[in-house]
Protein backbone atom coordinates (compact mmCIF):
# COMPACT_ATOMS: atom_id res chain seq x y z
CA UNK A 1 0.00 0.00 0.00
CA UNK A 2 1.05 3.44 -1.03
CA UNK A 3 0.46 5.63 1.93
CA UNK A 4 0.97 9.42 2.07
CA UNK A 5 2.06 10.44 5.74
CA UNK A 6 1.72 14.78 6.32
CA UNK A 7 2.60 16.59 9.17
CA UNK A 8 4.29 20.41 8.82
CA UNK A 9 7.64 19.46 10.36
CA UNK A 10 10.05 16.36 8.22
CA UNK A 11 12.06 15.97 11.72
CA UNK A 12 11.27 15.35 15.34
CA UNK A 13 9.96 18.99 16.95
CA UNK A 14 7.50 17.20 19.06
CA UNK A 15 5.28 14.37 20.43
CA UNK A 16 3.31 14.17 17.20
CA UNK A 17 6.46 14.01 14.55
CA UNK A 18 7.83 11.39 17.04
CA UNK A 19 4.68 9.41 16.44
CA UNK A 20 4.65 10.44 12.78
CA UNK A 21 8.37 8.78 12.18
CA UNK A 22 7.22 5.71 14.24
CA UNK A 23 4.83 4.78 12.41
CA UNK A 24 6.50 5.51 9.21
CA UNK A 25 9.13 3.15 10.21
CA UNK A 26 6.31 0.09 11.38
CA UNK A 27 4.61 0.95 8.04
CA UNK A 28 7.96 0.66 5.97
CA UNK A 29 9.04 -2.66 8.09
CA UNK A 30 5.64 -4.53 6.65
CA UNK A 31 6.70 -3.68 3.12
CA UNK A 32 4.49 -0.41 2.71
CA UNK A 33 5.82 2.57 1.20
CA UNK A 34 5.31 5.65 2.84
CA UNK A 35 5.13 9.32 0.91
CA UNK A 36 5.73 12.39 2.91
CA UNK A 37 4.28 15.61 2.50
CA UNK A 38 6.04 18.76 4.49
CA UNK A 39 7.96 22.18 4.90
CA UNK A 40 11.07 22.70 3.57
CA UNK A 41 13.37 23.32 6.30
CA UNK A 42 17.30 22.90 7.62
CA UNK A 43 16.71 20.37 10.46
CA UNK A 44 14.39 18.12 7.85
CA UNK A 45 15.42 14.34 7.34
CA UNK A 46 17.00 13.66 3.50
CA UNK A 47 14.31 12.32 1.73
CA UNK A 48 13.83 12.07 -2.33
CA UNK A 49 10.10 13.80 -2.16
CA UNK A 50 11.44 17.12 -0.22
CA UNK A 51 11.38 18.52 -4.09
CA UNK A 52 7.37 18.93 -3.01
CA UNK A 53 7.66 20.39 -0.11
CA UNK A 54 6.19 24.11 0.64
CA UNK A 55 8.81 26.64 1.26
CA UNK A 56 9.66 27.40 4.47
CA UNK A 57 8.25 29.73 6.97
CA UNK A 58 9.03 31.13 9.90
CA UNK A 59 6.61 32.50 11.84
CA UNK A 60 8.40 33.55 14.91
CA UNK A 61 10.71 36.03 12.70
CA UNK A 62 13.56 38.55 14.31
CA UNK A 63 13.65 42.22 13.18
CA UNK A 64 11.16 44.60 11.66
CA UNK A 65 11.62 43.63 8.38
CA UNK A 66 11.37 40.51 8.49
CA UNK A 67 8.29 40.39 10.65
CA UNK A 68 6.58 42.88 8.23
CA UNK A 69 7.28 40.27 5.00
CA UNK A 70 6.52 37.04 7.13
CA UNK A 71 3.68 38.79 8.41
CA UNK A 72 2.24 39.00 4.94
CA UNK A 73 3.14 35.94 4.20
CA UNK A 74 1.46 34.50 6.80
CA UNK A 75 -1.73 35.45 5.91
CA UNK A 76 -2.04 33.15 2.87
CA UNK A 77 -0.63 29.92 4.12
CA UNK A 78 -2.74 30.33 7.33
CA UNK A 79 -5.76 30.64 6.01
CA UNK A 80 -5.43 28.88 2.65
CA UNK A 81 -2.63 27.67 0.87
CA UNK A 82 -2.48 27.32 -2.66
CA UNK A 83 1.45 26.66 -3.03
CA UNK A 84 0.36 23.16 -0.67
CA UNK A 85 -2.33 22.63 -3.28
CA UNK A 86 -0.10 22.86 -5.81
CA UNK A 87 2.73 20.91 -5.08
CA UNK A 88 0.54 18.27 -3.29
CA UNK A 89 -1.31 17.86 -6.42
CA UNK A 90 2.20 17.09 -8.58
CA UNK A 91 3.11 14.66 -5.54
CA UNK A 92 0.25 12.88 -5.99
CA UNK A 93 -0.11 12.79 -9.75
CA UNK A 94 3.44 11.23 -9.68
CA UNK A 95 3.01 8.53 -6.64
CA UNK A 96 -0.86 7.83 -6.59
CA UNK A 97 -0.95 6.90 -3.03
CA UNK A 98 -3.95 4.70 -1.95
CA UNK A 99 -4.83 6.46 1.27
CA UNK A 100 -3.72 9.81 2.89
CA UNK A 101 -2.76 10.11 7.14
CA UNK A 102 -2.33 13.84 8.19
CA UNK A 103 -0.68 15.10 11.64
CA UNK A 104 0.22 18.48 12.15
CA UNK A 105 -0.93 20.68 8.79
CA UNK A 106 -2.04 23.84 10.28
CA UNK A 107 -0.30 27.12 9.35
CA UNK A 108 2.40 26.10 7.72
CA UNK A 109 0.21 23.75 5.56
CA UNK A 110 -3.42 24.56 6.19
CA UNK A 111 -6.11 22.41 5.22
CA UNK A 112 -6.27 23.96 1.80
CA UNK A 113 -4.97 20.40 0.84
CA UNK A 114 -8.10 18.60 1.94
CA UNK A 115 -10.00 19.33 -1.44
CA UNK A 116 -6.88 18.25 -3.56
CA UNK A 117 -6.96 14.97 -1.62
CA UNK A 118 -10.70 14.18 -2.08
CA UNK A 119 -10.56 15.64 -5.69
CA UNK A 120 -8.43 12.55 -6.48
CA UNK A 121 -10.08 10.02 -4.22
CA UNK A 122 -7.72 9.61 -1.68
CA UNK A 123 -9.54 9.05 1.75
CA UNK A 124 -8.35 11.08 4.36
CA UNK A 125 -7.71 10.56 8.14
CA UNK A 126 -6.18 12.24 10.77
CA UNK A 127 -4.33 11.70 13.69
CA UNK A 128 -5.72 14.43 16.31
CA UNK A 129 -2.60 15.94 18.20
CA UNK A 130 -4.18 18.91 19.57
CA UNK A 131 -7.55 21.05 20.05
CA UNK A 132 -6.71 23.08 16.98
CA UNK A 133 -10.31 21.85 16.02
CA UNK A 134 -12.28 23.68 18.40
CA UNK A 135 -9.78 26.03 19.72
CA UNK A 136 -7.69 28.78 18.17
CA UNK A 137 -5.01 28.78 20.30
CA UNK A 138 -4.21 24.28 20.37
CA UNK A 139 -4.61 24.19 23.88
CA UNK A 140 -8.23 24.90 25.56
CA UNK A 141 -5.99 26.43 28.26
CA UNK A 142 -5.12 30.48 28.75
CA UNK A 143 -1.27 30.65 28.83
CA UNK A 144 -1.27 34.52 30.04
CA UNK A 145 -3.95 33.68 32.95
CA UNK A 146 -2.69 29.79 33.59
CA UNK A 147 -5.84 28.16 33.54
CA UNK A 148 -8.09 25.73 31.76
CA UNK A 149 -10.21 28.00 28.97
CA UNK A 150 -13.11 25.92 26.90
CA UNK A 151 -14.95 29.30 25.75
CA UNK A 152 -14.49 28.96 21.79
CA UNK A 153 -15.52 24.85 22.37
CA UNK A 154 -19.00 25.47 20.87
CA UNK A 155 -17.71 27.52 17.94
CA UNK A 156 -17.46 31.03 19.75
CA UNK A 157 -14.06 31.96 18.28
CA UNK A 158 -14.32 35.37 18.68
CA UNK A 159 -13.53 34.96 22.58
CA UNK A 160 -10.10 34.27 21.78
CA UNK A 161 -9.14 37.83 20.59
CA UNK A 162 -10.92 39.41 24.06
CA UNK A 163 -8.53 36.97 25.62
CA UNK A 164 -5.49 37.58 23.56
CA UNK A 165 -5.02 33.72 23.90
CA UNK A 166 -1.84 33.74 20.80
CA UNK A 167 0.93 35.81 22.25
CA UNK A 168 -0.86 37.94 24.58
CA UNK A 169 -1.30 39.54 20.97
CA UNK A 170 -4.47 41.05 19.93
CA UNK A 171 -3.28 41.07 16.17
CA UNK A 172 -1.72 37.48 16.58
CA UNK A 173 -5.01 36.16 17.79
CA UNK A 174 -7.20 37.67 15.81
CA UNK A 175 -5.31 35.63 12.39
CA UNK A 176 -6.21 32.81 14.16
CA UNK A 177 -9.68 33.50 15.00
CA UNK A 178 -10.41 34.53 11.48
CA UNK A 179 -8.38 31.21 10.39
CA UNK A 180 -10.76 29.27 12.65
CA UNK A 181 -14.22 30.99 10.79
CA UNK A 182 -12.88 30.79 7.35
CA UNK A 183 -12.02 26.91 7.76
CA UNK A 184 -15.50 26.58 9.19
CA UNK A 185 -17.25 28.69 6.70
CA UNK A 186 -15.44 26.60 3.92
CA UNK A 187 -16.37 23.28 5.81
CA UNK A 188 -12.93 21.19 4.72
CA UNK A 189 -12.99 19.45 7.39
CA UNK A 190 -16.33 18.19 7.80
CA UNK A 191 -16.53 17.59 4.13
CA UNK A 192 -13.04 16.40 3.21
CA UNK A 193 -11.86 14.40 6.26
CA UNK A 194 -12.91 10.90 6.34
CA UNK A 195 -11.79 9.85 10.07
CA UNK A 196 -10.56 11.88 13.05
CA UNK A 197 -8.16 9.44 14.89
CA UNK A 198 -7.83 10.63 18.78
CA UNK A 199 -4.99 9.03 21.03
CA UNK A 200 -7.35 9.76 23.94
CA UNK A 201 -11.22 9.66 24.29
CA UNK A 202 -10.84 12.73 26.25
CA UNK A 203 -10.05 14.15 23.05
CA UNK A 204 -12.72 12.42 21.08
CA UNK A 205 -15.11 13.84 23.56
CA UNK A 206 -13.96 17.42 23.55
CA UNK A 207 -13.93 17.65 19.38
CA UNK A 208 -17.88 16.05 20.02
CA UNK A 209 -18.64 18.93 21.68
CA UNK A 210 -17.01 21.03 19.54
CA UNK A 211 -19.37 19.73 16.89
CA UNK A 212 -17.49 16.98 14.89
CA UNK A 213 -19.34 14.20 13.59
CA UNK A 214 -19.09 11.26 16.42
CA UNK A 215 -19.52 8.66 13.38
CA UNK A 216 -16.12 10.16 12.34
CA UNK A 217 -13.98 9.89 15.79
CA UNK A 218 -12.01 6.46 16.02
CA UNK A 219 -9.85 5.99 19.55
CA UNK A 220 -6.17 4.74 18.86
CA UNK A 221 -3.22 4.62 21.31
CA UNK A 222 0.03 6.52 20.14
CA UNK A 223 2.56 3.37 19.36
CA UNK A 224 6.41 3.44 20.52
CA UNK A 225 9.07 0.58 19.98
CA UNK A 226 8.60 -1.02 22.89
CA UNK A 227 11.99 -3.13 22.41
CA UNK A 228 14.05 0.18 21.78
CA UNK A 229 13.37 0.69 25.53
CA UNK A 230 14.76 -1.62 27.72
CA UNK A 231 13.36 -2.03 31.07
CA UNK A 232 15.04 -1.02 34.76
CA UNK A 233 13.47 -2.63 37.36
CA UNK A 234 15.51 -1.23 40.10
CA UNK A 235 17.05 2.82 40.51
CA UNK A 236 19.80 5.13 41.15
CA UNK A 237 18.06 7.33 43.74
CA UNK A 238 15.70 9.86 42.10
CA UNK A 239 12.31 10.52 39.99
CA UNK A 240 11.96 12.21 37.62
CA UNK A 241 10.08 14.91 35.60
CA UNK A 242 11.40 14.99 31.42
CA UNK A 243 9.58 17.45 29.47
CA UNK A 244 8.95 21.43 28.53
CA UNK A 245 9.25 23.57 30.99
CA UNK A 246 6.44 25.69 30.83
CA UNK A 247 4.16 27.22 33.00
CA UNK A 248 1.08 24.51 32.50
CA UNK A 249 2.92 21.40 32.86
CA UNK A 250 2.74 21.91 36.66
CA UNK A 251 6.34 22.16 37.39
CA UNK A 252 5.37 24.75 40.48
CA UNK A 253 3.41 22.32 41.73
CA UNK A 254 6.28 19.70 41.81
CA UNK A 255 8.27 22.25 43.13
CA UNK A 256 5.77 23.01 46.28
CA UNK A 257 5.42 19.33 46.93
CA UNK A 258 9.38 18.68 46.98
CA UNK A 259 9.21 20.67 50.01
CA UNK A 260 7.71 17.75 52.12
CA UNK A 261 9.93 15.14 50.71
CA UNK A 262 13.53 14.44 52.87
CA UNK A 263 14.28 10.38 50.93
CA UNK A 264 14.52 11.15 47.71
CA UNK A 265 16.01 13.76 44.65
CA UNK A 266 13.94 15.01 42.04
CA UNK A 267 15.44 15.29 38.65
CA UNK A 268 14.25 17.80 35.74
CA UNK A 269 14.98 17.76 32.70
CA UNK A 270 14.08 19.80 29.49
CA UNK A 271 14.62 23.28 28.37
CA UNK A 272 11.80 25.78 28.09
CA UNK A 273 10.40 29.33 29.09
CA UNK A 274 9.69 28.79 32.75
CA UNK A 275 13.18 26.88 33.36
CA UNK A 276 14.67 30.56 35.05
CA UNK A 277 10.96 31.30 36.98
CA UNK A 278 11.74 27.15 38.85
CA UNK A 279 15.21 27.95 39.50
CA UNK A 280 14.67 30.79 41.08
CA UNK A 281 11.68 29.34 43.34
CA UNK A 282 13.95 26.56 43.72
CA UNK A 283 17.04 28.67 45.10
CA UNK A 284 14.56 30.86 47.02
CA UNK A 285 12.94 27.59 49.30
CA UNK A 286 16.32 25.72 49.67
CA UNK A 287 15.17 23.27 47.78
CA UNK A 288 18.92 21.50 47.23
CA UNK A 289 17.41 18.08 45.92
CA UNK A 290 16.11 19.03 43.07
CA UNK A 291 18.58 19.43 39.77
CA UNK A 292 17.74 21.30 36.38
CA UNK A 293 20.07 19.04 33.84
CA UNK A 294 18.77 20.72 30.98
CA UNK A 295 17.50 18.80 27.40
CA UNK A 296 18.47 15.25 26.90
CA UNK A 297 17.82 12.76 24.20
CA UNK A 298 18.70 10.19 22.41
CA UNK A 299 20.57 7.25 25.12
CA UNK A 300 21.48 10.07 27.66
CA UNK A 301 17.65 10.22 28.42
CA UNK A 302 16.80 6.78 28.62
CA UNK A 303 19.44 6.48 30.87
CA UNK A 304 18.23 9.19 32.98
CA UNK A 305 14.82 7.33 32.91
CA UNK A 306 16.05 3.83 33.42
CA UNK A 307 18.04 5.22 37.13
CA UNK A 308 14.63 6.93 37.89
CA UNK A 309 12.39 5.35 40.70
CA UNK A 310 9.38 6.76 38.77
CA UNK A 311 8.32 9.58 36.55
CA UNK A 312 5.97 12.35 37.61
CA UNK A 313 3.80 13.92 34.80
CA UNK A 314 1.97 16.57 37.11
CA UNK A 315 0.27 18.80 34.17
CA UNK A 316 -2.29 21.38 34.50
CA UNK A 317 -3.81 21.52 31.26
CA UNK A 318 -5.42 18.61 28.86
CA UNK A 319 -2.62 16.66 27.89
CA UNK A 320 -3.98 14.39 24.93
CA UNK A 321 -1.71 11.15 25.38
CA UNK A 322 1.44 12.18 26.67
CA UNK A 323 4.58 10.16 24.89
CA UNK A 324 6.58 10.43 27.72
CA UNK A 325 3.81 7.76 30.17
CA UNK A 326 4.32 5.92 26.67
CA UNK A 327 8.56 5.78 26.89
CA UNK A 328 8.22 5.71 31.40
CA UNK A 329 5.93 2.16 31.04
CA UNK A 330 8.36 0.85 28.25
CA UNK A 331 11.12 1.08 30.66
CA UNK A 332 9.46 -0.44 33.51
CA UNK A 333 8.71 3.10 35.21
CA UNK A 334 5.79 3.93 37.70
CA UNK A 335 4.31 7.22 36.62
CA UNK A 336 2.38 9.64 39.32
CA UNK A 337 0.10 11.78 36.76
CA UNK A 338 -2.25 14.43 37.08
CA UNK A 339 -6.19 13.63 36.40
CA UNK A 340 -6.53 15.92 33.40
CA UNK A 341 -6.84 14.79 29.93
CA UNK A 342 -5.83 11.41 28.56
CA UNK A 343 -3.45 10.81 31.37
CA UNK A 344 -5.71 9.18 33.38
CA UNK A 345 -6.70 7.46 30.69
CA UNK A 346 -3.23 5.32 30.45
CA UNK A 347 -2.23 5.72 34.32
CA UNK A 348 -4.00 3.04 36.23
CA UNK A 349 -4.25 4.18 39.99
CA UNK A 350 -2.72 1.60 42.50
CA UNK A 351 -1.77 -0.46 39.61
CA UNK A 352 0.92 0.92 37.52
CA UNK A 353 1.67 4.67 38.86
CA UNK A 354 -1.00 6.60 41.39
CA UNK A 355 -3.32 9.64 40.12
CA UNK A 356 -3.82 13.12 41.86
CA UNK A 357 -6.10 16.18 41.34
CA UNK A 358 -3.88 18.66 39.32
CA UNK A 359 -2.43 20.97 41.25
CA UNK A 360 -2.91 19.50 44.42
CA UNK A 361 0.17 19.72 46.34
CA UNK A 362 -0.65 17.67 49.75
CA UNK A 363 -1.95 14.58 47.14
CA UNK A 364 0.75 14.86 45.16
CA UNK A 365 3.20 14.55 47.71
CA UNK A 366 1.67 11.96 49.42
CA UNK A 367 2.33 9.66 46.30
CA UNK A 368 5.81 10.68 45.89
CA UNK A 369 7.19 9.51 49.35
CA UNK A 370 4.57 6.31 48.69
CA UNK A 371 6.50 5.71 46.37
CA UNK A 372 9.96 6.61 47.28
CA UNK A 373 9.13 4.68 50.87
CA UNK A 374 7.45 1.48 49.55
CA UNK A 375 10.45 0.27 46.99
CA UNK A 376 8.66 -3.87 46.55
CA UNK A 377 5.67 -1.98 45.56
CA UNK A 378 7.55 0.23 43.26
CA UNK A 379 9.03 -2.42 41.36
CA UNK A 380 5.74 -4.35 41.09
CA UNK A 381 4.00 -1.51 39.56
CA UNK A 382 7.08 -1.15 37.02
CA UNK A 383 6.74 -4.75 35.82
CA UNK A 384 3.14 -4.05 35.36
CA UNK A 385 3.91 -1.00 33.60
CA UNK A 386 5.96 -2.41 31.21
CA UNK A 387 3.68 -5.88 30.62
CA UNK A 388 0.88 -2.64 29.63
CA UNK A 389 3.47 -1.17 27.22
CA UNK A 390 4.41 -4.93 25.88
CA UNK A 391 0.03 -5.44 25.45
CA UNK A 392 -0.77 -1.76 24.30
CA UNK A 393 1.60 0.34 23.28
CA UNK A 394 4.15 -1.32 21.16
CA UNK A 395 3.99 -1.38 17.44
CA UNK A 396 3.20 -5.17 16.84
CA UNK A 397 -0.53 -4.32 18.32
CA UNK A 398 -0.90 -0.82 16.72
CA UNK A 399 -0.07 -1.95 13.25
CA UNK A 400 -2.54 -4.47 12.47
CA UNK A 401 -5.10 -1.41 14.04
CA UNK A 402 -4.01 1.05 12.19
CA UNK A 403 -3.91 -1.23 8.71
CA UNK A 404 -7.55 -2.39 9.73
CA UNK A 405 -8.66 1.31 9.20
CA UNK A 406 -6.63 2.49 5.99
CA UNK A 407 -7.81 -0.92 4.51
CA UNK A 408 -11.90 -0.14 5.71
CA UNK A 409 -11.23 3.48 4.09
CA UNK A 410 -9.78 2.37 0.94
CA UNK A 411 -12.43 -0.05 0.43
CA UNK A 412 -15.10 2.56 1.34
CA UNK A 413 -13.72 4.86 -1.24
CA UNK A 414 -14.07 2.15 -4.19
CA UNK A 415 -17.43 1.61 -2.91
CA UNK A 416 -18.58 5.11 -3.12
Amino acid sequence: MNILMVDKFYFIKGGAERYFFELKAVLEAHGHRVIPFSMKHPRNFPTPYSQYFVDHIDFNPTGLKDKLFTGFRSIGRILYSTQARRRLRRLIRTVRPDVAHLHMIDHQISPSILSVLKKEGIPVVQTVHTYKHVCPSYRLYNMEKGVICERCLKGSYYRAFFEKCHKDSFLSTSLLVLEMYVHRWLKLYQKYLDLYLVPSRFMGQKLVEGGVDPQKVRHLLYTVRVEDYPPRFDSDGYFLYYGRLSEEKGLLTLLKAMEGVSDSRLRIAGEGPYRPALEAYARERGLDRVEFVGALGGDALKTMVTGAQFVVVPSEWYENSPLVIYESFSMGKPVIGARMGGISELIEHGVDGFLFEAGNVQELRKWINHLVEYKKERTKMGRAARKKAEKEFDFHSHYPKIMEIYSSLVENQRDS
